[in-house]
């Protein structure tokens, strides 16, 4: 421990990367099993439809009224509640470095919400804040809560400039009509920063609650710990922490717990 607190504290650039772990210690729901999904919506477990089947494009043409009523309660529930501690914590951090960037699959926006700067700031599944409709290659924020009663939806969303029914700009599954025009000026962002690092300097890669199920972030991440030649991972994972040794490290914590034992110390 005492040796990830000096990589961390002697780096010169640091890469946050995060998945569901990160938003779950803010009281957010993962989705990671049936049960606990249907436990959170109880309206889709009467339907026997799972995550997977909700969160694609087509429910919005088959199912309209149960997926805007599943993601307006997302959305509703994120926009609600506040970033754990955790990520002022990371930012002040952050902030110390010569340079730093935040890659992230979460599309709960937590990351912006708690001050992060837009210009660092990688959401690669997009935000749910924003929404896009077919008619249109425009991509607009929603920034008020959806009514709702119990359950449900109160009134389906029409967009703004052809009335047809929108949808949220995230990445789903089997989603050929993801509106990607933010998240790649996002990756083009990323792209340049790593252009931009210096391959003599030490650069720490801190991963925090990425899972392996769909692993979009692990993926990015050893990739760019491979390439740079001064590069250490820090998982941080209280289920998936293997790593292999050449890469870096892992700690079988939860994020918040692994954030305040590692940084705690090296402010």
């Amino acid at each position: 421990m005492n040796h990830l607190r000096d990589l961390l504290k002697s780096c010169s650039s640091l890469l946050i990367t995060a998945g569901a772990g990160m938003s779950a210690d803010s009281g957010l729901p993962t989705f990671r099993d049936k049960e606990g999904f249907w436990r959170q919506y109880p309206t889709l477990k009467e339907h026997s439809i799972s995550f997977e089947e909700i969160a694609t494009p087509s429910s919005f043409v088959t199912l309209p009224n149960l997926a805007w009523s599943f993601y307006a309660h997302r959305f509703n529930l994120y926009h609600n509640t506040e970033p754990h501690k955790g990520y002022r914590m990371l930012l002040d951090f952050a902030k110390s470095k010569k340079s730093f960037f935040v890659v992230t699959s979460n599309v709960d926006g937590h990351f912006h919400k708690a001050g992060f700067p837009s210009t660092s700031l990688y959401e690669c599944h997009g935000n749910i804040s924003y929404m896009q409709c077919t008619c249109t290659e425009k991509i607009w924020k929603n920034i008020t809560p959806y009514p709702m009663n119990r359950n449900e939806i109160e009134a389906l969303p029409k967009c703004p400039f052809c009335g047809s029914l929108p949808r949220p700009n995230i990445l789903m599954f089997a989603d050929w009509n993801f509106n990607d025009t933010r998240v790649l000026r996002q990756s083009e962002e990323f792209l340049q920063w790593k252009r931009s690092l210096n391959q003599d300097e030490l650069l720490v890669i801190l991963e925090i609650g990425a899972g392996v199920t769909i692993p979009t972030i692990r993926n990015l991440e050893e990739k760019l710990a491979y390439s740079h030649p001064n590069a250490k991972l820090i998982r941080i994972n209280p289920l998936d922490d293997e790593i292999k040794g050449t890469l870096g490290y892992g700690l079988k914590l939860k994020a918040l717990e692994g954030i305040e034992a590692l940084i705690g110390e090296t402010r």
